[in-house]
């Protein structure tokens, strides 16, 4: 009981709040102390402490056992008295009895041992108080509570061990940074109290004494039922003294806002010098919040933000914090147009980038509050709490705002105030500064025509080549339809014959069953134009660019050709520069784009011919190139038709389009894999002496 009068006394030297007792009988049993210490909110929940005392004595089992039931941390305050050895070990026995009755696990609870009375004689020694009670080797405090020695060092060890215990249970306890945030936030309400110590008076109590005095008109209660609902009616009293006090500070502190809103209003109406303005806000908001830094950044004519005025920083961290474009965070901030408050207390902050500049500034709140005056933004207000400075809250961010607020509209004022001025000494100037104005308007205005017609055409253009793209997807369609439509029926018709006709001879079978190979390798070749179309999608994507072996590459690209090339009695011919062993580029494509370049050559070749593929490197200005040569001895394209050949579908004279299948997309391919390689492609065919297609691409 002397420690919570103590702390009483420490912690509400105003005697804002009231000391309870409650009796039973004669006997004081229980205080409780509705306290009103600030300890911020861990996971959006506010911390409010509120202590409970009962004598140790086992007698008073029931009233310990009620109080014990609602528990998030105790403190066992042992008598240090020879003559108290037993009495201390009966006690805590009990004590770890009503720890598990109310399902209060007893190596998880917090727990902070003071051994008490170290002023009398004879005293045990620490060492055997250690050995009888301390089985858990939690923190312990020798003390002497009439004169309040250990008892503030006992009360902020169980605060911060109950507060992280707290934090354990909502799902910090994995977080260090976390739990050592809510140790500063301890250590900086405590501060001012455990300086204070050792001048506090002993605190008065409210008492409430509960008797069970024999009455004919109401129902007998039991001793242990009777504390228990003392307990109960105490803590629905509680709940409503607490939000009572909380209710009064709220009242004080709106008292106080208004109070400085009026002395702020009164000094910035009368300033003329908009700086005298910006000034003014810092030095209030520097001693009405308790800011460990704060300034005001404005946006000049540049359009980019740059502090006008600053109290205890060297660098805004929000101005010196990019987001993910490269932009400050305060301009962001800024362009919202909304106060905001950060902290460190709420892990799940919307926004990252802040928690971690007020990390690393060593902050663990800040408030961002835009002055605006009218739709205009004159700037921005940030404001950063210390880390040993209880974090910001609503209160604080309604305060900043009605602060910027204020100087929002002064700071226009004095603007407006000094154009008067300027425009009184210079009208001339000032109607030619309007002038430019207009001009500068009115050439945006054309800059802004001209940019629309810009777009217009841009627009017109990509629906012509969404046409175009239309037209050529309608054609593919068809093509592809046409082209599956006789294999489809040849071989479904020979499968029909080969299934209703079991005594065809041997040779029809045959005979029939090379129809049916012959148009599957048909389907095939279709299938191998479907894969064309894919690769004109994937031609059109960057390409994945990497360190390709020569040998490996043309091996695996031209072997699917080897078997084209035999049935068409066509020699296929390469040659690989000596000493090339590997390239740079897109193994995929380029392997697509020179597969398609090779079987036209080989389609197109008469039987007997050869077709000869050439691959070197050389040297251009801009670094080394590769380049891959196709000849063949085919008919050649017609002049007139060269300038279509890499057009998609384009089919060409009946000379090209005599080949069989295809959908005219393998040069139309190559084309747009080189453009996609910054590379080209280049066709030469001289009338009657075949074609030679070259690929080239930087490397």
């Amino acid at each position: 009981t002397p420690c919570l009068q103590y702390i009483h006394g420490v912690t509400d030297p105003q005697r804002r709040t009231r000391l309870y007792s409650l009796n039973t009988a004669s006997d004081r049993t229980l205080f409780f102390d509705l306290m009103s210490l600030d300890l911020g909110r861990i996971r959006g929940f506010r911390l409010a402490l509120q202590l409970y005392t009962v004598p140790g004595q086992v007698q008073y089992n029931a009233t310990r056992r009620a109080v014990l039931s609602g528990a998030d941390g105790v403190v066992f305050v042992a008598d240090s008295q020879e003559n108290q050895r037993e009495a201390n070990r009966e006690s805590l026995a009990n004590l770890w009895e009503n720890l598990a009755a109310n399902g209060l696990d007893r190596e998880k609870t917090p727990l902070v041992l003071q051994y008490n009375k170290r002023d009398l004689s004879p005293l045990l020694s620490i060492e055997q108080l250690q050995t009888d009670l301390n089985e858990r080797g939690v923190p312990y405090f020798p003390s002497i509570a009439t004169e309040g020695k250990g008892v503030m060092e006992a009360f902020h060890a169980i605060t911060e061990a109950t507060l992280i215990a707290v934090a354990d249970k909502l799902g910090l306890g994995g977080n260090p940074q976390a739990i050592e945030r809510i140790r500063q936030r301890v250590r900086a309400v405590m501060l001012p109290f455990e300086k204070r110590s050792g001048a506090a008076e002993s605190a008065t109590e409210e008492r409430t004494k509960v008797t069970s005095r024999a009455d004919s008109s109401v129902s007998h209660l039991g001793k242990d039922a009777l504390v228990q609902e003392a307990v109960r009616a105490n803590v629905a009293m509680t709940d409503l003294n607490v939000r009572l006090d909380e209710l009064s500070r709220q009242l004080e502190r709106k008292a106080t806002i208004l109070t400085s809103i009026a002395t702020f209003g009164q000094e910035v109406a009368s300033e003329r010098d908009p700086d005298g303005v910006l000034h003014r806000l810092i030095r209030n908001v520097g001693q009405l919040l308790d800011v460990a830094g704060a300034s005001v950044l404005v946006v000049p004519g540049s359009g980019s933000l740059r502090p006008a005025v600053s109290r205890g920083l060297k660098a805004d961290p929000l101005l010196v914090t990019a987001d993910e474009v490269g932009e400050p965070l305060a301009l962001t901030i800024l362009e919202a147009r909304k106060p905001r408050l950060y902290g460190l207390e709420d892990e799940e902050t919307d926004n990252p980038l802040v928690a971690e500049a007020l990390r690393s500034a060593g902050f663990n709140s800040m408030m961002a509050v835009p002055l605006i005056a009218g739709d205009r933004v004159a700037g921005l207000l940030t404001a950063y709490a210390a880390s040993t400075r209880i974090p910001f809250d609503d209160n604080d961010l309604q305060l900043a705002t009605v602060l910027a607020a204020t100087a929002g509209v002064a700071h226009s004022n004095a603007l407006a105030w000094r154009r008067l001025e300027e425009l009184n000494r210079g009208l001339e100037s000032q109607v030619t500064a309007r002038t430019q104005e207009l001009q500068k308007a009115l050439k945006d205005v054309q800059n802004m025509a001209a940019d629309l017609e810009r777009k217009n055409a841009l627009l017109d253009r990509a629906y012509r080549e969404l046409a175009k793209f239309d037209r050529v997807k309608n054609e593919l369609v068809t093509r592809l339809a046409g082209e599956l439509k006789d294999p489809v029926s040849t071989v479904l018709t020979a499968a029909r014959v080969l299934r209703d006709s079991n005594d065809q001879d041997p040779k029809s079978r045959e005979r029939l069953v090379g129809v049916v190979f012959s148009e599957a390798e048909k389907l095939g070749q279709i299938l191998e134009n479907l894969l064309q179309t894919s690769m004109l999608v994937n031609s059109q994507k960057p390409p994945k660019v990497q360190t390709v072996p020569v040998q490996s590459f043309i091996r695996e690209t031209i072997a699917p050709l080897r078997e084209l090339a035999e049935e068409r009695n066509v020699s296929l011919h390469i040659k690989l520069a000596s000493g090339l062993e590997v390239f740079r580029g897109d193994p995929e494509t380029l392997a697509a784009a020179l597969r398609a370049v090779v079987r036209n050559a080989i389609e197109l070749s008469p039987a007997g011919s050869s077709v000869e593929l050439e691959l070197r490197q050389f040297r251009s200005e801009n670094g080394p190139w590769i380049a891959v040569r196709v000849r063949d001895e085919g008919p050649g394209i017609p002049e007139d038709e060269l300038p279509h050949v890499t057009e998609a579908l384009w089919r060409g004279s009946a000379a090209v389009a005599g080949k069989e299948g295809g959908l005219g997309l393998g040069l139309t391919i190559a084309d747009r894999v080189m453009t996609a390689h910054g590379g080209r492609l280049a066709i030469e065919s001289p009338p009657g002496k075949g074609t030679t297609v070259t690929l080239t691409w930087p490397t």
